[in-house]
């Protein structure tokens, strides 16, 4: 293992300086960056430092012990970042921000609650979204924001993100337990008297659909859902378009694998029209999952960019920062297999799914165009 991690200086233990090789640079440079938060709760921010080419890294612990460990840490993502396959970022389309073009700053007070101007403007943004899962021929379906254990299981989400997961838990039904709560001095239950569910808040919608016809056969099939979703995300990291509760409208689609490449372009297509439609600025990208284990990133992240498995569709904000609103996903056969969705020939389906984080659509909008709906682009006010 190469020891990278160096401290800055025995006064300030309360920082961690990491001097990169050479080849940690542009993929490598934005993995690394995406994953130290990731190396444990004492991580409180991380800052590129270009001209020493060395990472500087606040944490609110001076225990050393806690200290070595993120340098181990360190070292081992960094050791794996060295023989990864970290292919290149691809444009596919690009809609630029005019130079000089300014937008008066909207205060954006949507992190404590929506009000009805932010609600209207949700709305609006789903139907557009929805008229065009229908115009495919999408099944509209609702369901519970709770995934049990046994979907769980089957798509393995809690395997490759365990870093997102929220699980459920719950109050036995125990008279005696009960009683026991009831009478306590305590204003709070201690966590030793919840059980646990074996059911986990959902981190997306679209699985639901998989279990609905899980082993059964089809031919094609298109679903279109829209439920809340949950994902522990970092707290110094959450903002207008970094939620862990936000709402999520999905397209999944499952057939062959020509039909799935075809709707998964399509649908990108007519998004990316609707993107431009209401006066937004941004780029489709390629893209690719934040596999939490390192060994990942030496298989699954760079088959993804080499697949062209994984899309996003970023908004450019103002001050030049990049947000993901919408992927696009070609998710092949590994789901269905899952699922044991299968054809009247006994292969398994190929599946995609087009996935939008309804909240970051908000909050795109509301940045270009504040919240007085009078404001607001001719087409977000008919819907």
């Amino acid at each position: 293992m190469n020891m990278f991690a160096k401290q800055i200086s025995s006064s300030d233990l309360n920082q961690i300086k990491a001097a990169l090789p050479a080849k940690i640079m542009n993929g490598r440079l934005s993995e690394l960056l995406e994953r130290i938060p990731y190396i444990s709760e004492s991580v409180k921010s991380v800052k590129y430092l270009e001209s020493e080419h060395a990472t500087l890294i606040d944490i609110d612990t001076q225990d050393l012990a806690e200290r070595d460990k993120i340098n181990v840490d360190l070292d081992e993502l960094i050791d794996a970042l060295l023989v990864s396959k970290i292919s290149a970022q691809k444009k596919l389309k690009v809609h630029a921000r005019p130079n000089g073009e300014s937008k008066a700053t909207y205060p954006d007070n949507s992190a404590a609650y929506y009000d009805g101007n932010d609600v209207l403007l949700m709305e609006a943004i789903d139907r557009l979204l929805l008229e065009v899962a229908v115009r495919h021929g999408a099944h509209v379906r609702d369901y519970a924001s709770i995934y049990t254990a046994d979907i769980m299981e089957r798509n393995g989400y809690h395997k490759n993100f365990p870093q997102n997961v929220y699980g459920v838990t719950q109050i036995p039904h125990n008279y005696t337990l009960i009683k026991e709560i009831r009478e306590s001095q305590s204003s709070t239950i201690p966590a030793n008297l919840f059980q646990n569910h074996g059911a986990f808040l959902q981190p997306c919608v679209c699985y639901h659909c998989y279990a609905e016809i899980q082993e059964t056969v089809q031919s094609e099939i298109m679903f279109t859902l829209k439920g809340r979703c949950f994902r522990h995300e970092i707290q110094w990291r959450l903002n207008t378009f970094r939620r862990n509760e936000f709402t999520m409208r999905e397209i999944v689609f499952m057939g062959s694998q020509a039909y799935v490449e075809s709707k998964r372009l399509g649908i990108m297509d007519e998004i990316w029209d609707l993107f431009c439609s209401l006066g937004l600025y941004g780029q489709v990208v390629t893209a690719r999952d934040p596999f939490f284990h390192y060994d990942d990133m030496k298989t699954k992240g760079a088959v993804q960019l080499m697949a062209d498995a994984k899309y996003e569709l970023e908004f450019i904000s103002t001050n030049g920062n990049a947000s993901s609103i919408a992927s696009f996903n070609n998710c092949q056969d590994t789901l269905c297999e899952k699922f044991e969705v299968t054809n009247d020939e006994k292969s398994f389906l190929h599946s995609g799914c087009v996935a939008f984080g309804i909240d970051r659509w908000r909050a795109a909008l509301y940045e270009q165009y504040g919240p007085d709906n009078r404001n607001w682009p001719e087409k977000l006010k008919n819907a």
